[in-house]
C-alpha cells in the first residue's frame, strides 16, 4: 500500500499544476451538476411564498384557496375580523370577497403554517398589497391579539411584526371609521373569550 501512495505521489509530481488543478475542478463540477442547487439560498427563518387562487370567502378573515389541484382553508395573519354577530361582520367578509375572490394571490406562511383548525395561517397579499392591513386600516378588521392581549405585553406571541397592522388600526381608530365609531366596541378576541374559543 505504501508503495503505491509513493508512485501515486511520484505521478503526481509529475503532472504540471494546472493541468491538476484544471482535472480537479472538472471532476468536482462534473460531480456538483447531478445535485439540483438552489440559485437562492433561503433562510430556515423566511417563509415561502406561493401563488394561489382565492376560491371561496368563509368570513372575513378565512377563505378557501386552491393551487389548481388541491382546496384548502387559510386563515389571514395579523388582523382580527368581527366574529359572527358582531358589528360590520357581514360587510367585512363581503369586503374581503371583492378584493381577493377568484384572483391570484400570495400566501406567505407564518408560525406553524397551520392553526388549530387546520387552517393555513399567513399574510395574504394581492397585487403587492397586504390585505389584512388594507382591512384593518378601513376600520373593518382589528389587529391580531394573541391571548388578547395588546403589543407589546404579548411581544413573544408574534411570528411576524405585528408594528404595520397596529400602525392601522391606529389611523382607523382616529378617523372613527366603521368598528371604531362605537367607543364600545368589543374586540374579536373578547368575542372570543366570552364564548370560549
Amino acid at each position: 500500500m505504501a508503495l503505491h501512495l509513493q508512485k501515486f505521489q511520484l505521478d503526481l509530481s509529475l503532472k504540471p499544476i494546472s493541468s491538476i488543478s484544471f482535472s480537479l475542478s472538472f471532476f468536482i463540477l462534473t460531480i456538483l451538476s447531478f445535485f439540483p442547487m438552489p440559485l437562492e439560498a433561503k433562510s430556515e427563518t423566511r417563509a415561502a411564498i406561493r401563488v394561489y387562487e382565492a376560491i371561496k370567502i368563509i368570513g372575513g378573515d378565512t377563505f378557501d384557496a386552491t393551487d389548481g389541484n388541491i382546496k384548502f382553508h387559510v386563515r389571514i395573519a395579523g388582523m382580527d375580523a368581527p366574529e359572527k354577530g358582531s358589528a360590520f361582520r357581514k360587510l367585512t367578509t363581503v369586503e374581503l370577497k371583492s378584493r381577493i375572490e377568484g384572483k391570484k394571490i400570495e400566501i406567505q406562511s407564518v408560525g406553524p403554517k397551520m392553526d388549530r383548525y387546520n387552517r393555513v395561517l399567513g399574510q395574504v397579499m394581492v397585487d403587492g398589497r397586504d390585505i389584512g392591513i388594507e382591512l384593518i386600516e378601513i376600520g373593518l378588521a382589528t389587529y391580531y391579539r394573541p391571548g388578547c392581549s395588546d403589543y407589546p405585553a404579548n411581544k413573544k406571541s408574534y411570528d411576524y411584526d405585528p408594528r404595520p397592522y397596529i400602525a392601522a388600526e391606529e389611523r382607523a381608530r382616529v378617523k372613527k371609521i366603521r368598528l371604531w365609531s362605537d367607543p364600545k366596541t368589543i374586540l374579536p378576541c373578547m368575542v372570543r373569550k366570552a364564548i370560549g374559543h
